[in-house]
This record gives structure tokens, C-alpha cells and sequence, in this order.
């Protein structure tokens, strides 16, 4: 495929997630991992959706710093911290392939249940809570994919939607900003990265402005059932990849 057509491609795909993260303030990068692979590799995807998932929660937070549970969130950073340091250990480690599926699985059973029960039963045990975060961590630094667990915990504590986004777009920055550091310091953001970087954050300002538009517009229980219907879009995405 000519460079160009990759190009094209690929602001579509930023477009069209990055419009789900303007409305949610998670799902962007998993949704768009599976698919930009198949355009420029795994290594040049990494890089290009954790800055591009970093910038988006910016534009968040910035707009909506008012919002963030800042108990919630020192909770969820902590061991999603943990978490992640032991992510990118075992990702140097081990082949994520298999990995991957059983994420995809899980995360179809996650999002099924919530949209099919109607009388959803509440976690109150803290340590499954912490457990769901600690894997979140490590997921997300195997794979910059760690959202959907987290938003396992956050819509049990989290029920209004402008904490829950603004929440949850801070936790990005911190994990995403160290993960761009290790890109760095690795030489894995590199000049390839750099020639998709114009279009792809060309896509990430226009997704973000439609997103912000149809966030205003959503109630609480569209935005709950819509949280639900991405996890399963991503538990997918993960298991067609």
C-alpha cells in the first residue's frame, strides 16, 4: 500500500476513535490499535496512540480539571503503577498473542453482562476492586490497552459521567507519559513515527471536537449503556486483530 493511501487510512481511524474518546475519555487507542496494525506495524501503532491517547486526555483534563475525583484517582494511579512497571517486564518477557485473547474474552463477558443484566450486582469486595486495577496496570503496559478493566472499577465508583471522564483522562497522561518516555529513551519513537504523526494528530483534533459536541448532548444512562457497548466493540477488536 502507497504511503499516501496508508495516510488517508489512518486519519480515519484517529477520527473515528478519538470521537469516542472525546464523548468517554477511554476506549480511543484499543479501538484503533487493531486496525492501524494492519497499516504500519505493531511498534509504529504503539507509539503514535499512547501520544495520541496522552493528548486527548489533555484536551480533557484541561477543559474539565474541575471534575476529577482526586480520592478515585490516587487509588486507581498507585497500583495501576504497579501495574505497569510489571507489564513491561512481562511484555519483554513473553509473547502477548495469547494474552490478547483471553483479554478479548473477558472484556466480551465484562461488556455482555452489563448491557444484559438488569439488576447488575455490585463488587464491594475492595480487594477484587484493587485486583481489577493492578491488571489493569499490567495490561496497559503490555499493550496500552489497560482502559476496559479500569472502567470495570470506575463505573462501580465513578457514576457521574463528567468524573468519570475527567477522572479516568488524568489517570492517561501519568501512565501514557511514561510509557512515551520509554519509547524515547528506546529509540521506539522514532522518524517512521514521526511521518504519521501530522495527519494523526490533525485526526485527534477533529475527533475530539465532534466528541466534545455529542458529550454535551448524552444523558447519564445513554453514556452508562454506551460504555458497555465499547467494551464489547474492543473485546473484539482485540480478538480479530
Amino acid at each position: 500500500m502507497i504511503m499516501a493511501a496508508k495516510l488517508i487510512l489512518l486519519f480515519i481511524i484517529i477520527l473515528i476513535s478519538n470521537t469516542i474518546q472525546g464523548i468517554t475519555g477511554f476506549a480511543g487507542t484499543i479501538l484503533a490499535m487493531p486496525f492501524s496494525i494492519l497499516l504500519i506495524g505493531i511498534d509504529n501503532s504503539k507509539q503514535i496512540l499512547n501520544l495520541l491517547g496522552m493528548l486527548a486526555s489533555i484536551w480533557i483534563v484541561a477543559r474539565a480539571y474541575k471534575d476529577i475525583c482526586w480520592g478515585e484517582f490516587l487509588k486507581i494511579i498507585v497500583l495501576m503503577l504497579i501495574g505497569l512497571f510489571i507489564g513491561m517486564k512481562i511484555y519483554s518477557m513473553y509473547s502477548p498473542t495469547i494474552l490478547l485473547k483471553i483479554l478479548g474474552i473477558f472484556i466480551l463477558f465484562v461488556s455482555l453482562r452489563g448491557v444484559l443484566q438488569k439488576n447488575k450486582t455490585q463488587i464491594k469486595s475492595k480487594i477484587v476492586l484493587s485486583a481489577i486495577l493492578l491488571l489493569a496496570g499490567i495490561i496497559h503496559g503490555m499493550f496500552v490497552v489497560g482502559g476496559p478493566l479500569v472502567v470495570i472499577y470506575a463505573t462501580y465508583k465513578l457514576k457521574d459521567k463528567a468524573t468519570f471522564r475527567a477522572t479516568l483522562s488524568l489517570v492517561w497522561i501519568i501512565l501514557n507519559g511514561l510509557i512515551l518516555i520509554k519509547g524515547i529513551t528506546s529509540g521506539q519513537f522514532n522518524r517512521d513515527v514521526m511521518g504519521f504523526l501530522i495527519p494523526s494528530i490533525m485526526a485527534l483534533g477533529f475527533g475530539m471536537t465532534l466528541g466534545e459536541v455529542l458529550y454535551k448532548k448524552m444523558d447519564q444512562n445513554v453514556f452508562m449503556r454506551i460504555t458497555y457497548i465499547l467494551l464489547f466493540i474492543s473485546g473484539l477488536s482485540i480478538l480479530i486483530k
